[in-house]
């Protein structure tokens, strides 16, 4: 597949403080799969990222027997069980071979890692200077969530507005990690710091995400509710955000979270809409988002989309679920049970409500009982949760406590 990223960097002073400030170019082709030789249900559902102790997929789409063997890497699969082997680094980069009907197909770009034991949660609050900032908890069942740093700030950006709005979280290719965050209400960029640990920050940036050019015409106004994810098919991460402005939700995408992109368009319901999460399920894809018509009182629910095929071909959206003002949703797999749970930010009742499914895709919502949740966190808005493992959560444990 073909690619054309052409990148310009540009560095700005705002008030004697030096900016960094990327911008896009060009734009880009609609991405593919790396490898259509290979069978596209297989390649789709073999995660970046795997675990120690995972299943690898026992058969292709049409039912052709898999063999896989470890290529590159300090990793065995027994029974297509793959499991580290002692000489493995805490991230290990593999390649993985699949036999299918006597050829053999490599999977690289792959990064082994130990069990996931719990969710790392990012949120933002004001702080006393009366901005946003970051802040962290942790949950080992989704129900029961503990304050890290005992609910004070993690992180405030030092450039820009200084406002730290809908913070998430991406793991990187290479096992570390970046924070992305929107910069306010009115605001063509975004914030991304990149971070091994989730204790120390560094290369604070700006990423101008929302621009505008002679064929693609944008508001240049907005970037709300920025996430990503890597797409190891494409090489790629995928930055996506929302714009009232520009009706709908765009994602750029990014090499390295510093180079990017021109936007295109994501999702386009027809109206307006925010704040949505892409969630992979196997060789699918769930998004859910918030309905931005006015009047609230009416619509500023949350919907769902589904796509049977790559992340950018969202449709059969449902209707809206949760029946009252809802907004940021955050979307957790269960790591106690085969199922999902979906939060939300109840905003003008000011917590956090929750539904659970076994079947993020299809399946029925079932509202978890406000007395089954236990968030002791002073005024979260909009929050993210992504998987960690135990060395992970051990090492945040040891900075901040509960």
């Amino acid at each position: 597949m073909k690619q054309t990223i052409v990148i310009l960097i540009t560095c700005i002073l705002l008030v004697g403080c030096k900016t960094t400030s990327l911008q896009p170019t060009e734009s880009f082709e609609t991405p593919t799969n790396f490898n259509t030789s290979i069978d596209y249900t297989l390649n789709e559902t073999l995660d970046s990222f795997i675990n120690d102790g995972s299943q690898l997929p026992l058969e292709t789409s049409d039912h052709q027997e898999i063999i896989w063997r470890v290529k590159e890497g300090n990793a065995v699969i027994e029974d297509s069980i793959i499991h580290k082997t002692e000489d493995a680094l805490e991230y290990e980069p593999i390649t993985l071979e699949a036999t299918i009907s006597n050829q053999t197909y490599q999977f690289k770009r792959l990064l082994l890692l130990d069990p996931y034991v719990a969710y790392l949660i990012s949120y933002f609050s004001s702080a006393d200077d009366g901005s946003e900032v970051m802040k962290l908890a942790y949950t080992y069942n989704g129900l029961y969530w503990f304050k890290l740093n005992q609910d004070n700030a993690i992180l405030q950006p030092t450039i820009g507005t200084k406002r730290m709005r809908d913070p998430s979280m991406v793991r990187k290719k290479d096992g570390s990690f970046s924070v992305l965050a929107t910069q306010g209400y009115n605001t063509d960029s975004i914030y991304v710091f990149d971070t091994n640990d989730f204790i120390e920050y560094s290369n604070e940036r700006l990423l101008k995400v929302n621009t505008s050019t002679e064929n693609s015409k944008m508001s240049e106004k907005q970037a709300w509710s920025p996430e990503a994810f890597y797409d190891r098919t494409i090489d790629q991460y995928v930055i996506y955000w929302s714009s009232v402005e520009d009706k709908g939700m765009y994602y750029n995408l990014s090499s390295d979270l510093n180079t990017f992109t021109l936007p295109r368009k994501l999702l386009d319901t027809g109206y307006p809409i925010i704040d949505g999460t892409i969630t992979k399920v196997g060789n699918e894809y769930s998004i859910i988002f918030k309905d931005e018509r006015e009047p609230m009182e009416e619509y500023s629910q949350l919907q769902k989309g589904i796509s049977k095929e790559h992340w950018y071909a969202f449709q059969d959206f449902s209707e809206p679920f949760t029946g009252h003002q809802s907004e940021g949703p955050m979307v957790m797999k269960a790591l106690d049970f085969d199922g999902y749970y979906i939060f939300y930010d109840d905003y003008t009742r000011f917590q956090f409500k929750a539904y659970e499914t076994n079947d993020l895709l299809h399946g029925e919502l079932k509202e978890v009982p406000s007395t089954d949740l236990l968030i002791p966190l002073e005024d979260p808005a909009h929050s993210y949760a992504l998987p960690i493992t135990w060395k992970e959560l051990e090492r945040l444990l040891q900075k901040y406590g509960e």
